[in-house]
């Protein structure tokens, strides 16, 4: 649950000390002074969603509500003014320099509360995602620099979902939403009111919760979303998990099916400062859980903290049916600065893996009738689900317009012939580079 801000401005204590016990019933942060350079330095330092004043401060209170909306202009809090006082010139006054309300000091608690709670409750739900009910991008932010404020040991999960923007090109807006508000259900029914949640992007959330219950969750989230996933594709993208965007003459690679990535970190005021270190080391621990095929989640542990060398990754092993392309193929690879072998035969080609270990390979169709590539591919698929290892990049090279059987049968990229062997390059640093 968010807690708004709220600012007192009132010289008498006890009336003071009425209204926090009264917003603190709202869980609102509340904040206390009693003069007008105390006030005018609280509202510097913190951007206050609400401002109560009271006309016991010795200042002229009119003068003083135009001050505070110059103070204000870059984040806009509701003004209220009290006062004991009922006259209708008194209220117009003080509405005419610029508060939003104006409320009695003869007023009964109940309906001060409920007053206030009506002021707290618009102002919330014109913050709020209608997709997700979550905090909108502004508020997260500033929830975020208040719960830091606070110096309490917290934890936070970023939630990302991956994926998303092609599912939207693909099914359309509608669909993507139905994401959304399901994602926003799920998370919803895990959190209670001690967590808050909010959008950090329109596909990215940021959760605030205990150390205590942040792992949890983050598991919960993830074996949700890979149950309901089935939801949301057809049965032909789900059962072979990826999408095709385009025609069957356009290179494409292969498109992954949507799962959230999720980083969960533990915050200590001694290890992290400020807000944006937050957040940057949240978004440095989700980058490697998008080469996972399913929803997964990664855990920020202090003590576990270290460096690993990259390993680079640049053999290619190149079966191509026509030996000139073959030939041009791999000097291009050697140029550009890779380790490039030509396999020699279909026959072969097991053998030529389990001797060079590639990391990328480009496999041609061969034969139109013999489909010797699809075989080789099905081939190379047992040989490294034997081992239990993961199977390199695939770029599938044909004149064959047949998108959906290749890029089902395990190819990551479709590149129909004639391609330009600027194309094939770019392609091969996108997958030996970027993943």
């Amino acid at each position: 649950m968010y807690n708004p801000s709220v600012l007192i401005i009132s010289k008498r204590k006890e009336l003071a000390i009425r209204y926090k016990k009264i917003l603190k019933l709202l869980m609102a942060d509340v904040t206390l002074v009693n003069n007008l350079s105390d006030a005018i330095g609280e509202i510097r330092n913190n951007e206050f969603e609400f401002i109560i004043i009271s006309d016991t401060i010795e200042e002229n209170v009119k003068e003083f509500i135009k001050k505070v909306r110059i103070l204000t202009y870059n984040f806009r809090p509701s003004i209220i003014a009290v006062s004991k006082s009922d006259e209708l010139s008194d209220k117009l006054e003080l509405l005419d320099s610029g508060a939003d309300d104006f409320l009695s000091e003869s007023m009964p608690n109940r309906e001060f509360q409920a007053r206030i709670n009506a002021h707290i409750r618009r102002h919330i739900e014109s913050l709020i995602n209608p997709l997700t009910g979550f905090l909108n991008e502004k508020l997260t932010r500033k929830n975020l620099n208040k719960v830091i404020l606070k110096n309490k040991n917290l934890a936070f999960i970023l939630i990302s979902i991956d994926g998303i923007n092609a599912y939207r090109e693909i099914y359309g807006e509608i669909a993507s939403e139905k994401v959304l508000q399901t994602i926003g259900a799920i998370i919803s029914s895990a959190l209670t009111k001690e967590d808050t949640v909010g959008h950090w992007s329109q596909n990215e959330f940021l959760i605030v919760t205990s150390n205590m219950k942040a792992e949890k969750l983050a598991e919960f989230f993830a074996f949700a979303f890979d149950n309901i996933l089935n939801r949301f594709y057809t049965e032909f993208d789900f059962a072979n998990k990826f999408t095709i965007n385009s025609t069957n003459s356009k290179e494409e690679k292969k498109v992954s099916l949507m799962k959230l990535v999720e980083a969960v970190m533990e915050y200590s005021p001694t290890l992290q400062k400020n807000s944006y270190e937050i957040i940057q080391n949240l978004f440095n621990l989700i980058k490697p859980l998008k080469n996972n095929e399913k929803s997964s989640y990664i855990i920020d542990r202090p003590k576990l903290r270290g460096s690993v060398d990259d390993i680079q990754k640049n053999k290619i092993l190149i079966m191509e049916k026509d030996e000139a392309l073959g030939l041009l193929i791999e000097t291009n690879c050697i140029i550009n600065g890779y380790r490039a072998k030509i396999c020699e035969s279909y026959e072969n080609f097991i053998e030529y893996i389990k001797a060079f270990l590639p990391d990328l390979i480009i496999l041609d169709w061969g034969r139109e009738n013999e489909k010797d590539g699809l075989l080789a591919l099905d081939a190379a698929k047992k040989f490294y689900q034997k081992r239990k290892e993961k199977m390199p990049a695939v770029i599938f090279s044909t004149n064959i317009l047949d998108k959906k059987t290749i890029l089902s049968k395990g190819a990551d990229f479709y590149l129909p012939k004639p391609y330009s062997i600027k194309t094939l390059i770019k392609t091969i640093d996108k997958f030996l580079n970027n993943f």
